[in-house]
């Protein structure tokens, strides 16, 4: 079975949008290169699983689970035409642990990570990755909305520069969101860093972020490379924890909010939550980082000295 030509065809029968296939492209793309790397010819249910089983190890669950649940379409579909068995039945997807796991930093450790990643930007890559961490600690922006940017959102309204994003269950560009000096600052710096002659347009546009994706060529960078560049910066500076991650600076923007005197209303709306509810655990978030409780029970319990009568 020639699985690439039978990704494309299953793609061209999914009733999907297009950037729902386009998604579910990359993922099959991926398990097929995995095969050739392999050296697979013919997939077995073991394989399915010895391949979730390395994506675990780089990936979080919640990647790991979408990509279970593509795969599974698409073998349920080389059943159904009489392509190919399905190797993908009663292979367990991945419990997906909450968002909310995922810690915030501490505004000095924010600064750390960005002196590092300012530290790194002396050539395109260092300053595409500077860039990145700049703008999603100054925007809370979710990672998928980073990877769908485009030079073009840039704009600017009433004075002050903007990135058209297109949010998360969207299907247009209609939020944006108010850049920093600093932000726009380091994303032109990296925009004027990049041989435009190599860049690969999409639907005529030129994507924000890039990536190599062949000799000389850069296309647009997807949500996996994003989170394995801030991950790299993240390990740099001590933050080796499965809690931390890219949407880790999602939390880190919300809560450096909070605590600088934002209302929660305003952080409502920076973040795009249709439920002010969601955003309140931000609040609990920045309580416990403020609680001194434990302390004041080990006086208690160490330091204290004894009153008469007790």
């Amino acid at each position: 079975m020639n699985t690439k030509l039978e990704i494309d065809n299953y793609i061209a029968y999914t009733d999907l949008k297009k950037i729902s296939k386009d998604s579910y492209r990359n993922i099959l793309w991926n398990w097929a290169t995995y095969l050739e790397d392999k050296g697979i010819l013919e997939p077995t249910r073991n394989d399915l699983i010895s391949f979730k089983e390395e994506m675990l190890k780089v990936n979080e669950s919640a990647s790991v689970q979408k990509y279970i649940v593509v795969i599974r379409g698409f073998y349920r579909y080389l059943k159904f035409m009489g392509i190919y068995e399905d190797i993908s039945y009663q292979v367990r997807g991945c419990k997906v642990e909450t968002t909310f796991k995922r810690m915030p930093l501490s505004i000095k450790d924010s600064r750390k990570l960005i002196k590092k990643a300012k530290r790194n930007a002396t050539n395109e890559i260092g300053k595409r990755d500077y860039a990145l961490v700049v703008l999603f600690l100054t925007t809370g922006l979710r990672s998928i909305e980073v990877s769908r940017a485009d030079v073009e959102d840039i704009d600017m309204i009433d004075g002050e520069y903007v990135l058209h994003i297109q949010g998360k269950g969207r299907d247009s560009k209609a939020d944006y969101v108010k850049l920093s000096t600093n932000a726009f600052d380091a994303i032109t710096d990296y925009i004027n860093s990049i041989n435009q002659d190599y860049v690969i347009k999409d639907n005529g546009k030129t994507p924000l972020f890039l990536a190599q994706v062949r000799a000389s060529k850069q296309g647009r960078l997807t949500t996996k490379s994003i989170r394995n560049c801030v991950k790299e910066l993240l390990v740099s500076i001590g933050y080796d924890s499965r809690a931390y991650s890219v949407h880790s600076l999602r939390h880190t923007f919300a809560t450096t909010a909070l605590i600088q005197g934002a209302s929660l209303l305003q952080t409502q709306e920076a973040l795009r939550h249709k439920n002010i509810s969601t955003t309140q655990i931000y609040s609990h978030m920045v309580e416990g980082m403020k609680s001194n409780t434990n302390k004041i029970v080990s006086n208690a319990l160490f330091n204290n000295k004894e009153k008469p009568n007790e």
